[in-house]
């Protein structure tokens, strides 16, 4: 089971051509339906070749048009491990967050 998930994202654009959107309801923007979670993913500490395996992993969700990424505070290293990530992809396209607590 766990060599279908990376598939899935790839197999639904690639058949729906698109990917799908909705709006925030206080401003109209539109942004992808489906978000990148973090509290397991991204939780991986100062691995440094965990932390890289996570870089690969950002950079297919937005090739494959992801751009809103879950996390919080109570989520261990995510959110530090994630700006680690960010850091190292360069220039892409807008990410939305959602902080909670």
């Amino acid at each position: 089971m766990g060599a279908s998930i990376p598939l899935a994202p790839r197999a639904f654009a690639a058949a729906s051509g698109s990917v799908l959107m909705r709006a925030i309801p206080a401003t109209g923007e539109e942004i992808p339906a489906i978000g990148m979670g973090s509290w397991q993913t991204f939780s991986v500490g100062g691995n440094r070749a965990l932390r890289d395996q996570r870089v690969k992993v950002l950079r297919a969700f937005f090739e494959l048009g992801g751009g809103m990424i879950d996390s919080s505070p109570m989520y261990s290293s995510s959110e530090e491990v994630i700006g680690y990530c960010l850091s190292r992809l360069g220039e892409m396209p807008t990410l939305y967050s959602a902080i909670k607590v």
